[in-house]
């Protein structure tokens, strides 16, 4: 994790794993399940798949992902650690979330 100061101690051990039950280690926004196998549609998709089947996609040389969800700060300040201010998202959906925020940075960055 990049910027690992700016964290609480526990944000490991302790705020994100009971962010993640919480959540029932589901993405809150598309529903992609924590440490879950997929499957990359060409749309774009993801595709649940079990194990054998992420074997199999692997030897078809298929594009396959496993998902670790990320606990995301809705108001983009990690040390702002109320509940109600985090959330379980795929990472995918955690960019998504974060684009605006990410993109006036990087403006503000330009300026100075």
């Amino acid at each position: 994790m990049r910027n690992r100061h700016k964290y609480h101690p526990n944000w490991n051990d302790i705020i994100r794993p009971e962010i993640l039950k919480r959540d029932n280690y589901k993405c809150q926004d598309c529903g992609v399940e924590h440490r879950g196998l997929y499957l990359v549609q060409e749309s774009g998709k993801l595709l649940k798949i079990d194990k054998e089947e992420y074997i199999e996609a692997l030897r078809a040389e298929e594009k396959v992902k496993k998902i670790f969800l990320q606990v995301a700060h809705l108001d983009h300040n990690p040390k702002n650690n109320n509940y109600e201010n985090l959330k379980s998202l795929c990472p995918s959906c955690h960019l998504n979330n974060d684009r605006v925020h990410n993109q006036i940075k990087r403006k503000s960055k330009i300026k100075n």
